[in-house]
């Protein structure tokens, strides 16, 4: 007989013995199909969430930004001379920053001045932030311009006084009619709404908060005119400044240049602290390699469970099979044979428990994704992962049974009672 037909007659026998002896084959599956569920359903709720991150990160503008910020000043003996000196984090960061050598891989840069006023409208009168903004924030943060017209280079450079709002801000302070062309008042500085921002919408479930509902807030206008008509800051000092480095290679030599930089312009003070918006978005998906690995543990030792199971059930069955065993062998059936069939039984039925495995793991992936507001991802490479543990669990669990089962004597076997 040829080799693929003596396999399609093992799996026929092994079909044949499985369907035989349904509550036996249920509960050597059950372990397989346990661990299968554990480590497909781990997988994917940790691909979910990694992917939900991601999302949300490309919504905020992306992960390919280095972020400069002002943190509490430490001094260590410096003289009082040169701290007074330090000015802290301004605009001519943000300028220098852009000639430095390692510059060429940065494609956008702005800085964000924070100031908080009084603003007023013909329908509206609070107290509001206001964000000062430099050139290219719109594109750094995801903002879209959906009424009206973006800053443009002379807004910036002349420090005009004119305003983008959020979608919020505008229902606000002008809840009817265009918006565009209309007039605020922030703090004591009249502006003109020159545009309008789209609405930016997030939410993890229907029905639940809108996570980017501060971002609808927002009142934009050139960081000049903060600075300059608000602050009365004639230094330009500035609460962050943002590069857009494409180039993820290339961000850890600019970011230690840049670094170096402002710490000469701050006077050796450390004053601030770069935010390498990729780290950090690469800091909370390390996370998820945690849960992955616990589920992948708890895979392991339902699967190690399962098949001490099947070890036991196995050589129970044998017992029962010991006269079968002896007639194959007493008409020709080589020890070797009877070691094939017996493996051959155990990995189909470990192939039957890891399908079983597929449904429960993505039905209890859909359940927890849908409970905490996350879309659905089934990761390809989580299939492979379950089937190959579980082939290789099943695989080594069976050894002994049917080894004992090839080790049989024909005589002894087919005088057994």
């Amino acid at each position: 007989m040829s080799t693929s037909g003596a396999f399609r007659e093992r799996l026929h026998e092994a079909w044949t013995e499985l369907r035989g002896n349904p509550g036996r084959s249920f509960l050597q599956a059950l372990g397989v199909m346990l661990g299968v569920a554990s480590v497909l359903g781990g997988f994917s709720i940790s691909d979910s969430q990694r992917r939900q991150t991601e999302r949300i990160f490309a919504r905020i503008g992306g992960i390919d930004k280095l972020n400069v910020l002002p943190t509490d000043t430490v001094y260590q003996g410096t003289p009082s001379a040169l701290r007074s000196a330090n000015l802290g984090l301004r605009l001519e960061d943000a300028v220098e920053g852009e000639k430095i050598p390692t510059a060429k891989a940065v494609n956008a840069t702005s800085v964000l001045k924070n100031a908080r006023a009084r603003v007023r409208s013909e329908f509206a009168d609070q107290d509001r932030d206001v964000n000062g903004i430099g050139a290219d924030y719109v594109p750094l943060n995801g903002y879209e311009v959906e009424q009206g017209r973006d800053f443009s280079a002379h807004d910036f450079a002349s420090n005009s006084a004119v305003a983008i709002l959020g979608s919020e801000a505008a229902s606000v302070f002008f809840p009817t009619g265009d918006i565009v062309g209309k007039h605020l008042r922030v703090g004591d500085v009249p502006v003109t709404v020159i545009g309008v921002f789209r609405e930016k919408n997030f939410r993890f479930r229907e029905g639940q908060h809108n996570i980017f509902a501060w971002r609808n807030k927002i009142i934009a206008v050139p960081s000049g005119l903060v600075a300059a008509r608000m602050n009365g800051d004639v230094y330009h000092r500035v609460d962050r400044v943002t590069f857009r480095v494409p180039d993820l290679k290339a961000m850890s030599d600019f970011s230690k240049e840049l670094s170096s930089l402002v710490t000469a312009n701050h006077r050796l003070q450390d004053d601030f602290r770069l935010d390498d918006v990729n780290k950090r978005l690469q800091r909370q998906l390390s996370q998820g390699q945690v849960y992955n690995m616990i589920f992948m543990l708890s895979g392991v030792l339902a699967l190690i469970g399962g098949g001490m199971v099947n070890v036991n059930i196995q050589l129970a069955s044998l017992k029962e099979r010991v006269r079968e065993v002896g007639v194959k062998m007493a008409i020709g059936a080589s020890g070797g044979e009877v070691f094939k069939s017996f493996m051959t039984e155990a990995l189909l039925l470990t192939l039957l428990g890891s399908a079983v495995g597929y449904v429960v793991g993505i039905a209890f992936s859909w359940v927890i994704a849908k409970s905490i507001g996350v879309p659905l991802t089934l990761s390809p490479l989580s299939f492979v992962w379950a089937t190959v543990m579980a082939l290789i669990f099943g695989f080594l669990f069976a050894l002994y049974p049917a080894a004992k089962a090839s080790r049989q004597s024909p005589m002894e076997a087919l005088r057994y009672e």
